[in-house]
């Protein structure tokens, strides 16, 4: 099982998450305006930018970045 940093804390998570899935799953909340799980797209408004290790820019967390 793949697993990340949030806030420092390592997590386990499921391959295919976003960050912001794998982040509502272990309790750690990424605030969001545009993103609804029932809804595709999302990831317009831009606040759940996340710093993600290796990336020159920041990412929102409820788009297609997959953890893998």
């Amino acid at each position: 099982m793949p697993r990340i940093h949030l806030d420092n804390h390592p997590i386990e998570v499921d391959t295919g998450q976003t960050v912001l899935e794998a982040a509502t799953a272990a309790g750690v909340r990424i605030p969001t305006l545009c993103h609804h799980p029932d809804l595709s797209g999302g990831g317009t408004c831009r606040i759940c930018l996340v710093e993600v290790e290796g990336s020159e820019h920041l990412v929102p967390a409820c788009q297609h970045l997959a953890i893998e």
